[in-house]
């Protein structure tokens, strides 16, 4: 019973010290990314970054810890922190994808295979 009593009291404290002084428990980012965007670049805007992270949650190809595949809200909170961004509401941006004109629906990626192919010209 005095154990018991100890144990709770030791929490006590410590519930009481993260309540006095709570940035001493506040996880810390480690990660900070030194890659920025254009935020409303014509070819590479955040957008256009919404549509490589819907493309990558369609394929089902990127897993998260558990072996499964990723959602697209933890594919996004990725892209956020490698590129210093913010898409708000993940699928609010990938909406904008679908409101495009057919034939511009891929922009992002037809402009990224276009990079390629155009050094692959230099190249040969």
């Amino acid at each position: 019973m005095q154990k018991a009593i100890s144990v709770i009291d030791s929490e006590l404290v410590l519930l009481e010290t993260r309540f006095t002084h709570p940035e001493r428990f506040v996880k810390e980012q480690t990660f900070k990314s030194d890659l920025h965007i254009i935020p409303k670049s014509k070819d590479l805007g955040i957008v256009a970054l919404a549509e490589i992270v819907e493309s990558l949650y369609l394929s089902q190809e990127v897993l998260n810890n558990e072996g499964k595949p990723a959602s697209k809200s933890q594919i996004g909170n990725k892209f956020e922190l490698i590129f210093n961004i913010s898409f708000g509401d993940i699928s609010d941006k990938t909406s904008e994808i679908y409101k495009r004109k057919p034939f511009n629906r891929t922009k992002a990626l037809d402009f990224l295979r276009n990079m390629i192919m155009r050094k692959d010209k230099e190249i040969r």
